[in-house]
């Protein structure tokens, strides 16, 4: 009798084992993930959406700040959060597409007791070197005659892909946040131009119709070719409207 006890826990131990042994290589190699994006496929955990206003020249210091921004952010991004850079120009056109949209794929526990040096080369090739391409694109230089600063974030933050069903959403805009377009400019002299409360509405009815309420927004201000004074004045006003609208925001000078 007690021969057979041992015969069926031996039995149930070896079943487990070989259980075990086929089910190891899914466990170490970490949740499915999609090709394209490195995104598990059951989704992002958080999104960081990075949108660059390149309708102004910048200094070569100015894009090296934008470089070093970018991949600061891009390195400390946590494992299975997206990260996303969206690019605008002076010709606004709906559903412009990302420089780059990857989420980190972090390390699987094969990765962390594996070879350390291969593995930093196979976390380089799926997610540091499209960075590093991206960067490159980023550091260009353009120019453009118009700035659709507030057309470009209602665009981005609308899309179904942008909204994250897991995690936080934060949204980085890097521009020099002189909106020119036909719904407000900061420009010239024409009726509205530099008006406060138009710009508060055009604002707080973007913002409304993106569910700009779920994202955490942080504006780099750049000075591209422009004079203190000027982007005094636009900072003034795009503060004033934020805060007219109860939007919490982060505010610098890159």
């Amino acid at each position: 009798m007690k021969s057979e006890h041992w015969a069926i826990t031996a039995t149930i131990l070896a079943g487990l084992s070989l259980a075990g042994f086929f089910a190891a290589p899914r466990l170490l190699g970490g949740p499915p993930r999609d090709a394209e994006t490195l995104c598990r496929k059951s989704g992002p955990v958080g999104h960081t959406l990075i949108l660059v206003d390149k309708t102004d020249p910048w200094s070569e210091v100015q894009a090296g700040r934008l470089k070093k921004l970018v991949k600061e952010v891009g390195e400390a991004l946590p494992a299975d959060r997206l990260m996303s850079i969206y690019v605008f120009k002076d010709v606004f056109e709906p559903n412009f597409p990302p420089l780059l949209a990857l989420c980190n794929p972090g390390r699987t526990v094969s990765e962390l007791i594996g070879n350390p040096r291969r593995d930093y080369v196979r976390w380089v090739e799926k997610f540091g070197r499209p960075l590093d391409e991206a960067l490159t694109v980023l550091a260009q230089p353009a120019k453009g005659n118009q700035s659709p600063i507030v057309e470009a974030i209602g665009d981005v933050l609308a899309r179904r892909e942008n909204r994250v069903q897991s995690g936080d959403r934060a949204l980085l805009l890097v521009s020099d946040m002189l909106q020119n377009s036909p719904q407000f400019t900061v420009f010239g002299n024409s009726p509205g131009a530099r008006d406060p409360e138009r710009l508060r509405r055009l604002v707080g009815k973007t913002w409304s119709d993106a569910d700009g309420a779920s994202w955490r927004l942080q504006v780099h201000q750049v000075q591209g070719v422009y004079d203190g004074a000027r982007l005094e004045q636009a900072s003034s006003l795009w503060q004033q409207a934020l805060r007219a609208l109860n939007i919490p925001f982060a505010w610098d000078r890159l």
